[in-house]
């Protein structure tokens, strides 16, 4: 007697769920190891958030489909173990075909960066609603990450196994469970029909949304890597709006006071009003930066640290009294690269999780000159301190202070970036320039 038929729609449903798949696992495999700077990566991640929210979409149909229709029974002399295994692995599948999607949509909502999701740049999904209250949003994001990269190796650990089953009944014991599943004309017509319509989409992506919606995050991208603090509200019609925000709502807090960073910056002689004693000068965060300089992929590249903290005492005669305290919040950094960005805060770079700040103590100033200053200093990352010395310039107009500087440093000194792929595949140079520029009043 022949083995009973899945329907049309079953079979059409999960030949294409099949086929997303192992097409989502191959392109995630493809543009996780595409470097930071190649300009087609940010389009991959559009298109596999675009896949990743049909395939979930196609899964509720499919399950919904599977709890209204009985699927065909197993063969009578398939052994009872074999049927109980058969179930609960199809149920397995639809926890993973639900739970890895989903993982990865955790994943973009809880991100710092708070960019939208365009389904095939039609029209915007909205962020999971779960994770308004979360502190710490780039810890969370790497939690959903690793999860999303766990579930879909599970999916194709699985997939391995139920595919060798559908074999074995194919060709070994030839019992129809395998025909069961085989397209005939209507679900070929199902199949085609789903495929033209997410071609079609990934088609306008590319030619229409792919341009519009980039766009629509650039003023995000050049906000974070203009390192000046700001708000990002939408419009009704969802365009970006930038609102930089005001000196007293960026003001540190009185924990944050406590332990900030210092950078200390030395005044010239004729602006010293006590002479022998070092002076204490407020830093104008709103018109100061904290610089670096970097290269990947043979191409240079600039970021900011947005947040950190300086008090500055200082006297050119009482240099030994005088000193340079720095203190930086690295999930701060930016340089207008999401995936650059979005690593910089993970283990392998600053470990923001466990090493949130980098910090810079003097140990001697020194004057090389009219307006030029050298401090001897270590400079602290991730527990790792090397001595370094910045020289920078100095210029005084009454109460009011203007210091330019930097100093280069080499980053796999501070344990930044130490596994050989960031050379061999990124091509991320050793070198880093640091610079600051920083304003300050007394």
């Amino acid at each position: 007697m022949d083995q009973a038929r899945y329907s049309s729609v079953a079979v059409t449903l999960h030949w294409v769920i099949a086929i997303l798949i192992l097409g989502q696992i191959a392109g995630g495999l493809y543009m996780h190891n595409l470097p930071n700077s190649a300009p087609e990566k940010f389009d991959f991640y559009q298109l596999h958030k675009s896949f990743g929210l049909s395939i979930l979409s196609l899964t509720i149909v499919r399950l919904g489909w599977r709890l209204m229709h009985k699927p065909p029974a197993l063969p009578a002399a398939a052994p009872g173990w074999q049927k109980i295994i058969a179930r609960i692995t199809h149920w397995i599948f639809y926890a993973l075909l639900f739970l890895t999607p989903l993982a990865g949509w955790a994943m973009v909502s809880v991100s710092p960066l708070n960019l939208p999701t365009y389904w095939f740049g039609l029209f915007e999904i909205p962020h999971l609603p779960f994770f308004d209250g979360v502190e710490d949003r780039g810890a969370l994001e790497d939690t959903f990450k690793e999860r999303h990269a766990f579930l879909a190796f599970s999916i194709l650990a699985l997939l391995a196994l139920h595919v060798g089953a559908a074999l074995k009944h194919g060709f070994l014991n030839k019992d129809g469970v395998l025909r069961s599943m085989a397209p005939k004309v209507g679900a070929y017509i199902g199949i085609a029909a789903i495929f033209v319509v997410l071609g079609i989409g990934a088609v306008f992506y590319s030619i229409v949304g792919s341009a519009e919606k980039n766009s629509d995050v650039s003023p995000v991208v050049e906000a974070l890597n203009s390192g000046e603090p700001f708000e990002l509200t939408r419009d009704e019609k969802g365009s970006w709006t930038i609102e930089p925000m005001l000196e007293q709502e960026v003001a540190p807090t009185s924990d944050e006071k406590t332990d900030d960073a210092v950078l200390q910056t030395p005044t010239i002689e004729e602006a010293s009003p006590v002479g022998a004693r070092a002076t204490s000068w407020i830093v104008d965060e709103g018109a100061s930066a904290l610089k670096f300089i970097g290269e990947e992929g043979g191409a240079s590249f600039e970021g900011t640290f947005s947040d950190f903290s300086a008090d500055i005492i200082f006297s050119p005669d009482a240099l030994s009294e005088s000193s340079i305290m720095v203190e930086v919040r690295t999930a701060s950094a930016a340089s207008g690269n999401e995936f650059r960005d979005g690593t910089m805060v993970d283990s392998e770079w600053f470990d923001v999780k466990d090493h949130p700040t980098a910090t810079f103590k003097s140990s001697v100033i020194r004057n090389v000159g009219a307006g030029a200053y050298e401090a001897d200093g270590a400079l602290t990352i991730k527990d790792l301190s090397k001595d370094i010395t910045l020289a920078f310039t100095l210029d005084i107009d009454g109460d009011n202070a203007n210091a330019a500087g930097g100093v280069d440093v080499i980053r796999t000194d501070y344990g930044l970036g130490m596994n050989s792929s960031w050379l061999e595949k990124e091509n991320v140079a050793l070198g880093v320039r640091i610079e600051f520029e920083i304003a300050a009043k007394r």
